[in-house]
């Protein structure tokens, strides 16, 4: 059998199929077919029982911590408990585990196992849409008046800072001296400058206002389906400041040339429910510029070459220097 190491992310991905076979004999279901839907920073499978079809996460590269699931699970159960909302609904274990572990022939290590029941409908990303956008910002706005009453039990991932990821996970590398090529003929002071304005930022939030955030919720986190709109993806919440969690659901289509029109109407939609969170102007932009200088570590991290990465992210941290961090 091919050492794990040295399979492509496709081979390590049909690698994981046996696994969660395995997983899903802990689970109180009889499934008859387990399709592949995608994989990632985790592999989803379609499972597909007599019943109804459901959703089961394989870790593949072990980016989050028991914690970090801990979090998640109990989090979108009291959101479900307490609130209409409409969120993923997972599904624990026959002994009422959140999740399992599992182990596959050429899988190094044990790989965690979480159910989900299956999410129809498609992602809000492929119908964008006034109506739609206000509909995000209404549940935007639900998730964060939950997450200012809810304790998570584990201590929960903290964006206090550009690089918060933990370093056993993200290292931050861009500083190394092999790195610096990658940031010649100006893009170093651009770096340096952007992370200056973020940092400003961070200085500017207020004290005692965080609280749990969805992380990522963006137009691919949340499915259309029958004028609802379902969020999941719970993966990544953070403890963190509501204008943060909505940088991130609108950095994501912030090239699109509807954005203006969409971002007014999940303004709008948001403000039918909570507060807008932004305190001045342009504070939205930072912490969008804050998630751009993040993943200019991350692509970093996760490929040997980020130079396309980085032609697309450093004009954008020029203009937003040009607009905003004057």
């Amino acid at each position: 059998m091919k050492p794990w190491a040295q399979l492509t992310e496709s081979g390590q991905i049909r690698r994981l199929r046996k696994l969660a076979d395995r997983a899903l004999l802990e689970f109180q279901i009889e499934p008859f077919r387990l399709r592949l839907v995608g994989g990632f920073t985790n592999v989803i499978y379609r499972v597909d029982t007599a019943d109804r079809p459901y959703a089961m996460r394989v870790d593949l590269h072990q980016d989050h911590s028991d914690g970090d699931v801990d979090n998640e699970i109990a989090w979108l159960e009291a959101i479900r408990a307490d609130t209409n909302l409409d969120v993923a609904k997972p599904v624990r274990t026959r002994d009422g585990r959140a999740y399992v572990y599992a182990d596959g022939d050429g899988v190094p290590g044990r790989r965690r196992c979480v159910l989900f029941e299956w999410i129809p409908g498609l992602p809000l990303a492929e119908r964008l849409s006034e109506a739609g956008y206000y509909a995000l910002g209404r549940l935007a706005a639900g998730l964060h008046v939950h997450g200012a009453e809810f304790m998570p039990p584990q201590q929960p991932l903290t964006w206090d800072r550009v690089f918060y990821w933990p370093e056993e996970v993200d290292p931050v590398v861009i500083f190394r001296p092999d790195m610096q090529h990658h940031f010649e003929g100006g893009r170093r002071l651009v770096l340096d400058r952007a992370i200056a304005a973020v940092e400003r930022a961070f200085d500017r939030l207020p004290e005692g206002e965080a609280q749990m955030i969805h992380g990522d919720l963006h137009p691919w986190n949340v499915h259309s389906y029958r004028n609802r709109l379902i969020a999941f993806d719970f993966e990544d919440v953070t403890w963190g400041h509501r204008v943060q969690d909505v940088a991130t659901t609108l950095f994501y289509e912030r090239t699109h040339p509807g954005y203006a029109d969409l971002r007014r109407a999940f303004e709008e939609g948001y403000q039918t429910v909570a507060d807008w969170p932004a305190q001045y102007e342009g504070e939205i932009e930072h912490f969008m510029a804050a998630r751009s200088l993040m993943f200019v570590n991350y692509v970093a991290n996760l490929k040997d070459d980020p130079s396309d990465y980085y032609d697309t992210v450093f004009p954008r941290l020029e203009r937003f220097l040009e607009d905003w961090a004057q």
